[in-house]
């Protein structure tokens, strides 16, 4: 008899949930080729859960034959967190095949078993599925987690100091998404294990036994599809490899590094460069003369700090000045517009960097300490 319960109803509303988000990253507007990763991989968690959903519900007792329906893809999960992430910041992988491999053979081992009779897929689940099978494929899912989780972690990495080192509105983009997804599938992995080790065990649990992993399931792919919806939108600046350096350069061991910085420092003050709103690394080393790998070189050398600081520190420093004037009425996003910022975020966290406080307090602090 097919009864809908609170287990099976708490997993297919969340499953459901989880297809309308997986929906909606696909008909999104920006990210398209990233947005389709993750809504595999919710698709792929939604999936892993469908036969709780239904077998909760008595499906399973009513129709016995639905045993190794292939809705099991758990070694796609590393791969598409992988893709998703690298997708997203502009450095999809070159080849796609070799990660979806073994992918492939876990849907084998259950599509090739699914048209026999049910008498033959019970030996084989009794014989060779659940106690080789099975822990197998749990095992090398839980692997593949960890090591794409770390792969994934590492591009996120990379990527922020890539951001942090060529733009000064880095702080828009909020890769921080990217670095909490991850750590999302890492922890859900984590209780994963605790239940594989569990049935190891004891393995006289059974599938009633797994609700409670299949209840973080269901906040995992939640959590995916509104995350990732949030995100679908922003459109974070691709990584743009350094322009080639020339060999005579390279070979001259002797070349003054600070005071190249300091000649390049020189002109970004006079020319008030810092004032461009969509100034890049990339576009500073162009206006420079250079490239980007001998402009952060000679900017390190000389100011000791990268790009960023540099140029948003310049950009501060006249806000200041601004500010402090009584008779500068104007308010606090023009001015910041007019000094280069061109978002309040942006704004507000490089003049809390560089001034300590906001700066609707640096103008109360700085007019209060006027003489009268």
């Amino acid at each position: 008899m097919i009864r809908f319960g609170p287990m099976s109803i708490t997993l297919l509303i969340c499953g459901m949930q989880g297809l309308l988000l997986a929906a909606l990253l696909l008909r999104a507007r920006r990210n398209h080729a990233a947005n389709r990763w993750l809504a595999l991989l919710i698709l792929a968690v939604t999936a892993l859960m469908t036969p709780y959903i239904i077998g909760y519900a008595g499906f399973y007792d009513r129709w016995p034959w639905l045993s190794f329906a292939p809705l099991a893809y758990t070694l796609a999960f590393g791969p598409l967190l992988y893709c998703y992430t690298a997708t997203l910041i502009g450095a999809p992988p070159a080849r796609l095949w070799p990660h979806f491999v073994p992918v492939a053979l876990q849907f084998l081992a259950y599509a090739l078993v699914f048209p026999f009779p049910l008498e033959t897929k019970n030996w084989w689940n009794t014989i060779i599925h659940e106690p080789v099978i099975d822990p197998l494929f749990d095992f090398a899912a839980l692997a593949s987690i960890a090591a794409y989780s770390a792969a994934a972690y590492l591009r996120y990495r990379s990527y922020r100091v890539w951001l942090d080192e060529n733009r000064t509105d880095g702080v828009d983009y909020a890769p921080d998404w990217i670095r909490n997804f991850i750590a999302a599938l890492a922890i859900i992995a984590l209780i994963w294990a605790g239940f594989v080790v569990a049935n190891q065990i004891d393995p006289a649990r059974d599938y009633f036994d797994q609700f409670p992993l299949y209840v973080a399931f269901s906040g995992l792919v939640l959590y995916l599809g509104i995350g990732g919806w949030r995100h679908s939108e922003t459109e974070f600046p691709p990584v743009t490899p350094p322009a080639p350096t020339e060999p005579a350069d390279l070979a001259a061991p002797g070349r003054d590094w600070a005071a190249q910085g300091s000649a390049w420092l020189a002109r970004i003050a006079a020319e008030e460069l810092w004032r461009d709103p969509a100034l890049t690394l990339a576009g500073l080393a162009r206006t420079l003369g250079t490239n980007t790998t001998y402009l952060s070189r000679g900017l390190g050398a000389a100011a000791g700090e990268n790009f960023n600081a540099i140029i948003n520190r310049h950009r501060v420093a006249a806000l200041q000045d601004l500010l402090a004037q009584p008779s500068e009425q104007r308010d606090l996003l023009t001015l910041a517009f007019e000094a280069g910022f061109n978002s309040k975020a942006s704004f507000n966290r490089a003049f809390a960097d560089f001034a300590g406080m906001s700066p609707s307090a640096w103008r109360l602090k700085s007019q209060k300490s006027l003489p009268v």
